[in-house]
């Protein structure tokens, strides 16, 4: 397909594509300008944005210490990376990274990865039989080593663990750290080596034993300690046993077991095939550090990708970058596992290891947590109880099941806690999964991280199809509440972009909870409101036919970038977004390309235009003077704590009917507010950026007017809302007088009123709660307040 785009792409640059020519337009607005930049909020806020859906408020669950380990449980968040805790050597792996060896072929094409993610495949060939490994069953989610005076501790926590009889596990120490003594080869018929092995651990299900690999002797047997719930195997070894003192260089390995739990059994492959009696055993080799596993991993050139790049030389402005991008096609490692898969492509397995100082174990020394910048990949633990595991239905979603889930963050070089920093999504695409933006666009990682000193933040969403809806959209504000606590991130200053579907959910979000982006950037992501009638994302959108909730945009300005001629994002839409866009006066910049078809400005990562035209310090404006918001049933899932919450000043919105997808809307004034009359006023222009096919731009911006009379004055409408809150201390209302229509019964809440204040409703007078609260149910028609 990549072959295809590429001679497309330069056959209609060659041909001359018509491209229109620029225009100006106009359209005359009455609506509110916001503060400059930094007075949205009065002083910057970290954390969450108030207007976060309530499942970014969800206590994160803890995993069970298990039994019987004494030390405390503090491993490190980031996979990749270790820490000393209080006698014990606690290291973080990859979750979902089990895919064995790389096959002699150069293309990454694990089916297992192909049927969950398949524009993400593993580099790894190995798969899993039907039954209990349920795809990812000797995947090692963390491993830990302890001391006490009687004893070392060998733990490992399986990221699944259906059946224990799945996986088997082998420790192998040098204990000298001399790789000249010892043995190579690696017992339990691993079929791995590693230079200086004085003794191995084998750990299964059935029981463990230390061995001699130079005899083949078993030293001692000993009982694994088997805990389900925590998903852990532990041997305790006593110390007579196995001595322990100065520096050992430590590696683990695990495989599945064969029946009877003493060996490693032989791998499977694509169509249930076995792997050759001498490959490697092992899905997954741990000790693996952060720089071992680069998003592009060691380039695996062939002739004809080099003579490409060759040849592209000659090339004109973007399409001499066009042949680059088939080196995607060897070099991504989006599983965090490619060093892995060739390492294990010969069985040797040296890279991987660690070391440790049982002295400082002993003195029961603990380090800080890793801090780490650049992008690492790091975890935390859902509160859906989905299951375990890798679902085996092709594009299905939920995906990866298991109650540990990753995500990756970007952190900017010189990042301190004492500075707060912007937060930017990169949500990923259809079938690519989290690692997509550092694998396939390391450029637009760059412009919109490091350049923009932003923390940058890409989740999983349960796999690569969820559409960022349901339990997707639930992990997305997981996330986002694991980030606000593990980073200091500026609560006002979020911007949301991400291609194809993430493109889609960057409409989708910041319509739904506008008041917490303060710029949006959706890149070729078609159009869906994620109100509409047909199913979310769907290709063939009509967006004409489609609720029109542009208003809710007006004060998250938009970056669009779309195609002609993209099958997966209709052009017709087009035309009919920006009407709309400029009807609400929205302020937008639209890029439409020239790009013959859905990933050719993806593959080749460029998006300089649409970067440079990202306001350069977007703030959400708390305090807007006009609120126009509309939801819909779809919005919202109360189980999943999904929904709007706060939208600016306004909060508690719920319905009054709810079936059938139906619509609400609330648009409101608040005269206390600043504001400027504006003119809505759209431009066009054609570019030719040397990174991208040339792009027609329309731009819908503000040109300011005089100044809007102020007054104490509320006035809202309401359709189909059975309850709304105003919070007068954010409407900077601490009195005046407010006029609610509304086409039905709605519960109305005033807060921060003082204690006890009176209020008038419709010439009744009423009192506010000992907290500044008043609740009234106001009748269809018109009621008119004053406090």
């Amino acid at each position: 397909m990549l072959t295809l785009a590429v001679a497309v792409v330069v056959g209609l640059a060659v041909c001359g594509v018509a491209i229109p020519s620029s225009s100006a337009a106009s359209v005359a607005q009455a609506v509110s300008l916001p503060r400059a930049s930094g007075a949205g909020l009065e002083r910057p806020r970290t954390g969450l944005p108030p207007g976060a859906a309530r499942a970014a408020h969800d206590r994160e669950p803890r995993l069970p210490t298990p039994k019987p380990w004494p030390f405390p449980d503090r491993f490190s968040r980031t996979s990749g990376t270790g820490r000393l805790a209080g006698g014990a050597l606690e290291w973080t792996d990859w979750v979902y990274d089990d895919y064995g060896a790389s096959e002699t072929s150069a293309l990454p094409l694990n089916t297992e990865t192909l049927a969950a993610d398949p524009l993400s495949p593993a580099k790894g060939s190995f798969v899993y039989p039907a039954g209990a490994a349920a795809g990812d069953g000797a995947d090692i989610f963390r491993a830990a080593i302890g001391l006490t005076r009687k004893a070392s501790y060998w733990r490992i926590d399986w990221n699944t663990l259906v059946s224990p009889r799945v996986p088997i596990a082998e420790w192998t120490f040098d204990t000298d750290d001399d790789a000249s003594t010892g043995s190579a080869r690696w017992p339990a018929a691993a079929n791995l080596t590693s230079p200086g092995i004085d003794r191995a651990l084998v750990v299964s299900a059935t029981g463990a034993w230390l061995e001699n690999p130079t005899t083949g002797a078993v030293i001692a047997r000993f009982a694994t300690h088997v805990d389900p719930k925590a998903r852990s195997f532990i041997v305790v070894v006593p110390r007579h046993v196995l001595a322990v003192s100065g520096r050992w260089r430590v590696r683990l390995a695990a495989g599945l077991a064969a029946p009877s739990g003493r060996t490693f059994a032989v791998p499977t492959l694509a169509g249930a095939l076995p792997a050759p009696a001498t490959a490697a055993r092992a899905y997954n080799v741990t000790f693996r550090a952060r720089r071992q596993e680069p998003a592009q991993y060691v380039a695996t050139s062939t002739a004809g990708i080099d003579q490409a790049l060759a040849a592209a030389q000659s090339l004109p402005g973007w399409l001499r970058q066009a042949p680059a991008a088939l080196r995607h096609l060897v070099d991504d490692n989006f599983w965090s596992e490619a060093h892995q898969a060739d390492a294990l492509a010969t069985g040797d397995v040296t890279p991987f290891s660690r070391v440790v100082d049982w002295h400082r174990l002993a003195e029961r020394v603990t380090t800080p947590a890793p801090r780490v910048t650049g992008w690492s990949d790091r975890w935390y633990v859902t509160d859906l109880h989905l299951g375990q595991g890798v679902s085996g239905a092709a594009t299905a979603n939920p995906t990866f099941l298991s109650r540990v889930q990753p995500y990756e963050v970007y952190v900017p070089k010189g990042y301190s806690a004492a500075t707060p920093l912007p937060l930017t999504w990169l949500l990923h695409s259809a079938d690519v999964n989290y690692n997509q933006y550092p694998v396939i666009n390391p450029r637009l990682s760059r412009q919109l991280c490091q350049e923009r000193d932003s923390i940058c933040v890409s989740p999983e969403g349960f796999g690569g199809d969820g559409l960022y809806a349901g339990v997707a959209e639930h992990d997305f504000w997981q996330v986002w509440g694991q980030v606000a606590r593990e980073y200091r991130v500026l609560a006002d200053r979020t911007l949301i972009t991400g291609y194809s579907m993430g493109g889609l959910a960057s409409f989708v979000l910041p319509s739904t909870y506008p008041s917490v982006f303060a710029a949006s950037m959706p890149l070729d992501g078609g159009f869906d409101d994620g109100c509409s009638s047909a199913p979310a994302g769907a290709a063939n959108l009509v967006i004409a036919a489609a609720p029109d909730r542009s208003a809710n945009l007006h004060w998250v300005p938009l970056v669009i970038s779309d195609s002609y001629t993209d099958e997966l994002s209709p052009s017709v839409n087009n035309p009919e977004l920006i009407q709309r866009l400029s009807a609400a006066a929205d302020r937008f910049t639209f890029f439409s390309t020239t790009a013959p078809e859905h990933v050719t400005t993806d593959l080749l990562d460029g998006f300089s235009s649409q970067v440079a035209a990202l306001p350069h310090r977007p703030v959400v404006d708390a305090h807007p003077r006009t609120v126009s918001y509309t939801w819909c049933s779809q919005s919202v899932n109360r189980r999943l704590g999904l929904g709007p919450t706060r939208v600016y000043w306004l909060s508690g919105l719920r319905q009054r009917v709810t079936q059938g997808n139906a619509l609400s809307t609330v648009r409101a004034t608040d005269g206390a507010m600043a504001g400027r009359a504006v003119t809505e006023h759209e431009t066009g222009s054609v570019i030719a950026p040397a990174d991208a096919p040339p792009m027609q731009v329309t731009t819908g911006s503000w040109q300011l007017g005089a100044p809007l009379q102020r007054s104490r004055r509320l006035e809202m409408t309401l359709r189909n809302v059975g309850h709304v809150a105003v919070d007068l201390a954010a409407a900077r209302l601490p009195s005046g007088t407010a006029s609610i229509t509304t086409d039905g019964a709605t519960r109305l809440a005033l807060t921060h009123l003082r204690p006890g204040e009176l209020v008038r409703v419709g010439g009744r007078a009423r009192h506010a709660s000992r907290r500044g609260t008043l609740t009234v149910t106001l009748g269809r028609g018109r009621t008119r307040l004053r406090w």
